[in-house]
């Protein structure tokens, strides 16, 4: 077939074109090698340009005879949709990382060879791409579908009826396969706007994290171990901001979309974006010391070449399926090929990279540490270091399911709280360097001078704490945080301005820092301080939470099969609507839930969608405390706690214990709510006397054992029961100050390119 032809004939001429600049390296002085190497570069491009074309064509004609077009589109998606299953699947993925490593390099050619650094840095480069390459041959698009099910599909004998779609494999033969009519659609989950717009932002992150890399194994080979930043830096600004772009549009998308409540759950699939870009931030800054004052050189090539196996290895934890029973994200079942390729790939970039280092250490120039605590190379060094120890720490939780299997033959993944606990003080460490280093010279720094630059901001960053205790904030650690935020947010605010006033080109950094403050104080506000509670809304009937009144006025189909159910909110100056969305996911008959926001400025107003009670019997809803008996109905109930399972495949189990008595016998209740993959399921427990029934509404666990509390529906099951009308379960969030996330995130942007700007001029 044309597509498998196409990737394996544009894998040849990558091969090949990487085999000759290695040999233009050898060589040194054969420029006939090196052009040779440069035009078949060149033409690989076009060959992965031609067959993600192809690809595309066949996406937008419904071509669903190849396996991965019918397993990813349909025939009712709209044209933006279709266009994003090119990487909604794994294949599909790949391909978009090849086909933008390709396009980046043809400008790294001439950017490089302007600087006297083609030859070396595309021996390395144009080995990544030709391993990306080496995936699609391994996973290709292009795979028939009847390949992969052929009991199913592969007919022999007889003819095809001629209302159905086939073509004929061996018509001598009388061989045949069916083509499907109608593809598996794409994931629910992923039907929405964001899906065009964030994984190819991020794919070019990942990619551009390959730069660097290279950058410094080609100083390696090229023995250039000083200058090789001024023509590298710009490169790793642009990956570090165009990475942390996508790592924050996928957090609003999962906020505004998925229904996570938040914007971020530290599942594998964020962390393998995050933790790289960590370490590119941290080398961002140790880069900026070597340049003021030629320090941190050997730092500089292992903080860039450890950027890019991250990626790599966090690729691996994500697609080779090693996390495929403790993360809904990861590809499960990749195929054992891509497992160890994957595997070779980082065993391959690790031992070239480590090989270089070896053989070039004692040639690196080793700067003497000739400045004092009180100077800017310092604090450089410490905020650099605080960002890859987060990275470390990240990267060890999102593999805790591979080192436990491999130390108890137990896949098990760490709490959220291990990120929290293990990040709060590292965060609190970095804002306050971030703030610090900006107040200091290169060197050192005068103990008064210091003094005069940190009062300021010292004492308006107490006062606004202090504001912030009085206004609920009691915890020590989160105050501590807080005024560290404050205190970054005010110096580089008053350097920001000092410096804008003189020359704009300069304000870049603090522009950034400011951002980053603003962000820190969003993340706390948002969500250390939200606001839950489930709230169950009779068709028709008002109720009060937050100062809100809350009137469910039923439900109206938007589309397809999704439904919007209608809210109507009362703030007692205005009202407006909120119309959470909930639908059935055809592929798996799981319900997807999409949430629901008012944004009112300094906070917002989250509605999630839980359930549906389409209108049963009437039955008693019941606030439950740990340990405390409640007595209803002449019987009474005890809360005894609950249990929590993560089960495999995605699957919480959580069941709450509760004591039955009646007047002559004591039962232990069990109900159940199963959260699988984000679809809620809930079992109810039945008393043996079959007079009573008991679901779960909600849990709501506190660090306090005995102030646990849950919410329960207590059914009488004999006796006539009233017709209840229906009931929309929700869960409402307030998150103060959430706004402050998205605020600084766009001055993180804006700070980031002023930066670029400024450092690509220097580069030329």
């Amino acid at each position: 077939m044309l597509g498998k032809f196409l990737i394996n004939f544009t894998f040849t001429l990558s091969l090949l074109s990487t085999i000759f600049y290695w040999y233009s390296f050898i060589r040194k002085s054969e420029f006939t090698y090196q052009k040779f190497a440069r035009y078949l570069f060149y033409y690989s491009v076009i060959g992965i340009v031609i067959s993600s074309t192809l690809l595309i064509y066949y996406i937008l004609t419904h071509q669903f005879q190849y396996h991965y077009i019918w397993g990813h589109s349909s025939t009712d998606l709209p044209i933006s949709l279709l266009v994003s299953t090119f990487y909604a699947g794994q294949e599909g993925s790949f391909n978009l990382w090849a086909l933008l490593t390709g396009l980046l390099g043809i400008f790294l050619i001439k950017y490089n060879a302007k600087r006297n650094y083609e030859i070396e840095f595309m021996s390395v480069y144009g080995l990544i791409f030709t391993i990306l390459i080496l995936f699609l041959v391994i996973k290709n698009p292009f795979t028939l579908i009847w390949d992969v099910f052929p009991k199913e599909l592969i007919q022999y004998g007889g003819n095809p009826n001629s209302s159905q779609k086939y073509t004929w494999i061996d018509q001598a033969k009388g061989i045949w396969a069916s083509i499907p009519v109608e593809g598996r659609g794409l994931n629910p989950l992923l039907q929405n706007y964001w899906m065009v717009i964030h994984p190819p932002i991020l794919f070019i992150g990942f990619t551009s994290m390959s730069v660097p890399f290279a950058f410094a194994v080609a100083s390696l080979l090229k023995k250039d171990y000083l200058n090789w930043i001024n023509i590298a830096k710009p490169w790793v600004i642009f990956g570090s901001m165009v990475l942390g772009c996508g790592i924050l549009l996928g957090g609003f998308w999962a906020y505004e979309t998925l229904g996570w409540g938040g914007f971020w759950g530290w599942d594998p699939v964020e962390n393998s974006s995050l933790v790289p870009w960590l370490v590119s931030i941290a080398t961002l800054h140790t880069m900026l010391t070597q340049k003021n004052s030629n320090k941190l050189i050997r730092t500089n090539f292992i903080f860039s070449i450890l950027t890019f196996l991250l990626v790599l290895y966090s690729t691996f934890l994500t697609r080779s399926g090693v996390l495929g029973d403790t993360s809904v994200h990861s590809f499960v079942t990749p195929g054992a090929t891509i497992y160890w390729l994957l595997l070779g790939a980082i065993i391959l970039f690790s031992g070239l990279s480590i090989y270089m280092l070896i053989l070039r250490w004692k040639e690196i120039p080793k700067e003497e540490s000739n400045y004092s605590v009180l100077s800017r190379e310092y604090a450089l060094f410490l905020g650099a270091s605080t960002l890859v120890i987060s990275s470390f720490f990240i990267a060890i939780g999102t593999s805790s399911p591979l080192i436990t299997l491999m130390l108890k033959g137990k896949a098990s993944a760490v709490e959220i709280n291990y990120y929290i606990q293990t990040n709060l003080p590292l965060a609190i460490a970095l804002a306050l360097f971030s703030g610090l280093g900006q107040l200091l010279w290169w060197k050192n720094t005068p103990i008064k001078i210091l003094i005069n630059k940190i009062w300021i901001p010292f004492i308006v960053s107490f006062a606004l704490t202090t504001i912030s205790y009085f206004v609920g904030v009691k915890e020590v650690t989160m105050l501590i945080l807080i005024f560290s935020s404050y205190f970054m947010l005010i110096v580089n605010l008053m350097l920001a301005w000092n410096v804008f006033k003189g020359k704009i080109s300069l304000v870049g950094s603090y522009v950034t820092h400011v951002g980053f403050a603003l962000m820190l104080l969003g993340f706390v506000f948002s969500a250390k301080y939200d606001s839950k509670q489930t709230l169950s809304l009779e068709e028709g009937k008002t109720i009060s939470a937050f100062n809100f009144d809350f009137t469910y006025l039923g439900y109206q189909q938007k589309d397809k099969n999704r439904y919007a159910f209608n809210i109507l909110i009362d703030d007692g100056k205005d009202n407006f609507f909120i119309s959470p969305i909930m639908f059935i996911n055809n592929q798996d008959n799981s319900v997807i839930r999409h949430p629901d926001i008012k944004n009112l400025y300094t906070k917002d107003l989250y509605i999630s969608p839980l359930s549906l009670d389409e209108g049963k019997s009437q039955g008693e809803e019941l606030n439950l405390i740990k340990n405390k008996i409640i007595e209803t109905k002449g019987i009474t109930l005890k809360y005894l706690g609950y249990d929590f399972v993560q089960l495999k495949g995605g699957i919480n189990d959580l069941t709450l214990s509760i004591e039955y008595k009646n007047s002559n016998k004591i039962q232990i209740l069990k109900p159940k709510m199963i959260n699988k993959k984000g679809n809620l399921n809930f079992q109810s427990a039945k008393t043996d006397d079959n007079k009573f029934e008991i679901s779960i509404i909600s849990v709501n666990p506190s660090k306090i054992e005995d102030q646990t509390t849950a919410k329960i529906l207590l059914t009488k099951l004999d006796g006539a029961q009233n017709p209840k009308k229906e009931t929309l379960i929700v869960e409402a969030t307030i998150k103060p100050l959430i706004i402050l996330v998205w605020i600084g995130t766009a001055i993180v942007m804006i700070g980031f390119i002023i930066t670029l700007i400024r450092r690509v001029k220097e580069a030329k």
